[in-house]
């Protein structure tokens, strides 16, 4: 009765974790879209008007102006994937509720049961202080 309760848990979280990977996805994609009409809007609008303003007022070339608004234009693209991307970075992942401790203990038993076969138990030890020890100069 304990297993199936735990199995039914084990697949309600998972189903709640399929929908929250596909909110986040679909998240990601709506700024993704965001983005990609503020670029395009950035193109059209601006390069038409900073085009004419590099030529008339500052006296560029029309190739010179041109490049320096696809240069601008590329880097704000740019900026706009690294903020995408920094954002989803932030989002911190929950740690896996779909084992319950008692399968938990059950694989290291298995672990060790399977080690005290190929080891000797005294090597085991040895094995086991000596990690200990690393593991405290660490700290």
């Amino acid at each position: 009765m304990l297993n199936l309760a735990l199995s039914l848990l084990s697949s309600l979280q998972m189903g709640a974790r399929l929908k929250e990977t596909v909110d986040r996805s679909l998240r990601q994609a709506a700024i993704v879209g965001i983005a990609a009409a503020v670029l395009i809007a950035a193109v059209v609008f601006g390069l038409v008007a900073a085009y004419h303003a590099l030529i008339s007022v500052y006296g560029f070339s029309e190739a010179g102006a041109a490049g320096l608004l696809a240069f601008i234009l590329a880097l704000l693209g740019v900026l706009i994937l690294l903020v995408l991307r920094l954002s989803a970075r932030q989002i911190k992942t929950q740690p896996s509720l779909l084992t319950s401790p008692a399968e938990g203990m059950a694989m290291i038993d298995q672990g060790l049961g399977k080690a005290l076969q190929q080891v000797s138990p005294l090597t085991l030890v040895a094995i086991a202080f000596a990690a200990g020890l690393l593991a405290s100069r660490r700290r």
